[in-house]
């Protein structure tokens, strides 16, 4: 066993836009925490704008701080206390980014992603974005952090739990029924995986409007139709596709501007729009049409727990994961891997880091 006591490596950001990978003393585990070996990491969408210092004091809160919340990897240490929920060295777990509370309203009522201790590390830690994260050698999280994975299940894919996830939560609050048009805004990885838990939840047709060899991606794992919004106007091929109606559920998985204001246009009287992009600026919308349509707009943070179920889904194919990985780096190499996720170098979708 490694030297639990000794240094290891970690992408460190230091401030916006300077980052470097540094030695760092091994955590250690607290009070029902767990110390684990990171074997596969992935770079999020989020990354870039936390590096690049678009949420200043927010995400990170201070500086220095390791990013890095999708992972995957294996129980080295267990702290106090979680043995005996089952919890040992050897554990093959993923990870997720929130470790709540546990007893606010909020947390009672299933909806820790939305904790009323947020912002408090003491109560809830928010890892990679306000308390150190993945991208190293060795990680910490609590025992509510993480999930259990099958033995048989590439750790490669299972470090996709976290971000599958999250499409499934975002999915579900589009309010999808059986047989309805979906729209998905966006063909990153949050797109192509929302368009395929859209399918699980028994959508008739999901179009996605996204640009590139993403697109390619998008019809592969199910999309019935696709738009380049760089070649045609997304909102009147929209509208052209529905009849001049629009889509009763609408999944906003870009965050720009332009695209949420879409998400408007091209929802349906009655419908849902379910947004998980985060915009950096403030985003003007038409609020006559909100209300005069009863169009619900509802924001989606994180996950509520949908790991458990998304699992099998990965596991037989239904949610396909291995064809948006696209690249794979050591994590000494992490710098070439951000700048191919950031300019989709070669169709870049997922890249995996290898720590």
């Amino acid at each position: 066993m490694a030297d639990l006591t000794g240094q290891m490596q970690a992408m460190v950001l230091h401030g916006p836009n300077n980052f470097s990978i540094d030695s760092v003393p091994i955590p250690k585990p607290g009070r029902l925490e767990l110390l684990c070996r990171v074997d596969a990491a992935m770079i999020c969408g989020t990354d870039p704008h936390i590096i690049k210092g678009e949420y200043p004091g927010f995400w990170p809160k201070e500086f220095p701080q390791v990013l890095g919340h999708e992972w995957a990897g294996t129980v080295v240490a267990v702290g106090e206390g979680a043995d005996t929920f089952g919890f040992a060295p050897g554990d093959r777990v993923a990870g997720t980014s929130h470790n709540s509370c546990g007893n606010c309203m909020m947390c009672r009522r299933g909806r820790y992603n939305l904790c009323i201790h947020y912002g408090n590390e003491a109560f809830h830690k928010h890892y990679g974005h306000n308390y150190d994260g993945c991208y190293a050698n060795y990680v910490v999280h609590g025992i509510r952090g993480v999930i259990r994975i099958p033995d048989d299940m590439p750790i490669e894919i299972a470090a996709a739990i976290d971000p599958v996830s999250i499409a499934m939560h975002t999915t579900k609050r589009a309010n999808i029924t059986p047989g309805d048009d979906v729209v998905v805004l966006g063909s990153g990885s949050m797109g192509l995986f929302a368009l395929q838990c859209a399918k699980v939840l028994g959508a008739g047709r999901v179009i996605v409007v996204g640009s590139g060899e993403r697109l390619d991606i998008a019809k592969s794992v199910g999309a019935d139709e696709v738009i380049d919004y760089r070649k045609s106007n997304a909102l009147e091929e929209v509208l052209k596709l529905t009849g001049g109606m629009g889509a009763p559920s609408i999944i906003e998985c870009a965050g720009t501007p332009k695209s949420i204001q879409d998400a408007v246009e091209m929802c349906y009287r009655g419908g849902t729009i379910s947004a998980i992009g985060i915009p950096i600026e403030h985003v003007p919308l038409n609020v006559k049409k909100i209300v005069l349509d009863e169009i619900d707009v509802r924001g989606a943070r994180a996950n509520q727990n949908e790991q458990e179920e998304i699992i099998p889904m990965m596991m037989d194919g239904r949610i396909e994961t291995q064809k948006l990985i696209t690249h794979t780096f050591p994590l000494s190499e992490f710098a070439t891997g951000l700048d191919i996720f950031n300019n989709r170098t070669g169709g870049a979708v997922k890249v995996v880091i290898k720590p």
